[in-house]
């Protein structure tokens, strides 16, 4: 952040938890001296549902009854696809699973390319894109908390909102165009696990000087592993973010989905009828009892899905079935997952940091999914650590997000006394030629930061301009395919020669608040060209024409 806590003291700003699965809202009130949950039921469902009948949209329970009839009116998982490009491999692998439709956008804006048809009505298509979904599940949340707390819904108006610490740009900008959408100024963007161990900051933390975190934050669509530095003294505490790591296409909805695949194998073996990929009403039942299954699970050894009246279709009957579901098959659905997870927790203390797991202080587990017993339990024997998980972690993030955002309410200088220092998740770079991604900035950089210059040149004899690329890949990366395109800069050359003889230097710049720039210059006029890529995101992808020396 900036000055900008300057402006944003004694404003009431809320801190929003935009979940996969859940979402919560969560506020300092100052009644009760205390960061407070602002809605109803705790946490909403992260559901959108389309009404036909009246052309209105529900969100939250309302909409989850609404898909027991009508499944491919009802949007869950928004998360997982939005600020990604419909070709994204992350948003094509899913697409046979979900009970709703996905097509593409125009091509032309990056954060609004994925898109649920929801069909037509009266003959007129009905789509929406994916951050006008999440801003839905946003005005809801502002909806909630007005009414908790008796005031105007225009009151509502400042945010800090969460997303997964492995978020690339396109998902964070987003999911700020979410926000705005909803009527929300989202002064800023905070990392989950960073919120998580904001929450527990007066309870497990407060004993420690100084001490190493292991935040775990497996939730409804994403996995999140941070690893921070607590430090506190006399005029205050900071967090300093020494590693990230995740998947955001893995979590609860994965164990649900292995849940739903082995009742459907039950189903079919016990009473003799398959169930059609294309029954959308049997999968969505499927998927919700399977939820509910594990959520049971965690506190029973055994428990019994009730699936009455189950209508498979011609040359079936309506039947009713019931399947016991034990907590031992439940783990050996959830296996693949939980072990996933449990390398890339390896992966970025022992691979990325460097640490041994003697280095470790505390664990901190975050998320519905933490409640599952054999998850506590692989974590303790993977890190030699009791981790620390309440009886509701999935608040955990909503309470961290209140806290930061009352934080930027006290003013600048109280700010300046409470610091998060953040890194960069995923690495950053230039494209070379069609396929090769050059990395400028590696992941889990400390912010600020400035990357290397970079010399890059002319392919074509007498070229008239340079094009330069900046993407952003997942680690490991090293095809331009396997990242995003957060912007360019268009260079004319003044003086156009032979190939290879103009030359030019790149450098990307990277501030604490997480703006980006990237700075290209003609070494033989000393003229800059600087793209601020944060603002330019919707900006439509183009073809690079430049090489390196």
């Amino acid at each position: 952040m900036n000055n900008q806590q300057d402006s944003l003291k004694d404003k009431f700003i809320v801190g929003i938890d935009l979940g996969t699965t859940n979402s919560g809202i969560s506020a300092w009130v100052a009644e009760q001296q205390q960061i407070q949950i602002l809605t109803d039921y705790t946490l909403i469902p992260s559901v959108v549902g389309w009404n036909r009948s009246d052309n209105t949209y529900i969100v939250g329970r309302e909409a989850l009854e609404l898909s027991k009839q009508h499944p491919t009116d009802v949007v869950y998982s928004i998360k997982r696809y939005i600020g990604r490009t419909f070709n994204d491999a992350n948003v094509s692998g899913d697409r046979s699973n979900l009970t709703y439709r996905l097509i593409p956008g125009t091509g032309q804006d990056k954060l609004n390319d994925v898109v649920v048809d929801f069909g037509d009505r009266n003959g007129v298509p009905h789509q929406v894109n994916a951050p006008d979904i999440s801003a839905k599940v946003l005005f809801k949340l502002r909806q909630d908390a007005a009414s908790q707390l008796g005031i105007p819904i225009e009151e509502i108006k400042y945010a800090v909102i969460t997303v997964p610490a492995y978020f690339n740009v396109l998902q964070r900008e987003a999911t700020k165009l979410a926000g705005r959408q909803a009527g929300l100024e989202v002064v800023d963007i905070l990392n989950e696990p960073t919120a998580a161990a904001l929450s527990y900051r007066t309870t497990v933390l407060e004993k420690y000087e100084k001490c190493r975190i292991l935040v775990y934050d497996l939730g409804g669509g994403t996995f999140d592993i941070s690893l921070l530095e607590f430090e506190r003294d006399e005029d205050g505490y900071a967090f300093y973010t020494l590693a990230v790591d995740g998947d955001t296409r893995l979590g609860g909805d994965d164990i649900d989905r292995s849940i739903a695949s082995w009742l459907a194998e039950e189903i079919e073996s016990r009473y003799g009828t398959p169930i059609s990929p294309n029954d959308q009403v049997t999968r969505n039942v499927l998927r919700q009892k399977a939820e509910e299954a594990k959520i049971q699970l965690s506190a029973k050894n055994t428990v019994v899905i009730d699936l009455p009246s189950l209508d498979l279709g011609h040359p079936s009957t309506p039947f009713d079935a019931q399947i016991e579901l034990s907590r031992e098959q439940l783990e050996k659905c959830a296996a693949k997952i939980v072990q996933r997870t449990l390398d890339i927790t390896k992966r970025v203390v022992e691979g990325v940091a460097g640490f041994t797991w003697k280095d470790i202080d505390e664990v901190i587990l975050v998320g519905w999914q933490t409640l599952m017993p054999t998850i506590q339990r692989q974590i303790e024997e993977l890190t030699g650590r009791k981790p620390h998980v309440s009886d509701r972690p999935q608040l955990a993030v909503a309470l961290g997000a209140g806290e930061y955002a009352h934080i930027l309410s006290l003013g600048q200088e109280k700010f300046q006394a409470n610091t998060l220092i953040n890194v960069i998740a995923l690495p950053l770079g230039i494209r070379l030629d069609e396929e090769t991604f050059e990395v400028l900035v590696e992941a889990n950089k400390t912010l600020p930061y400035t990357s290397k210059v970079y010399p890059v040149t002319t392919t074509e004899d007498n070229q008239q301009s340079i094009l330069v690329e900046v993407l952003q890949g997942p680690k490991e990366a090293t095809k331009a395919s396997d990242c995003v395109v957060l912007g360019f800069v268009k260079m004319n050359i003044l003086s156009p020669a032979p190939k290879g003889i103009p030359k030019f230097e790149v450098v990307l710049d990277i501030q604490s608040d997480g703006t980006m720039y990237v700075k290209v210059k003609d070494t033989s006029t000393g003229k800059v060209e600087i793209q601020d890529l944060i603002a330019n995101t919707a900006q439509k992808i183009m073809p690079s024409s430049y090489q390196t020396q």
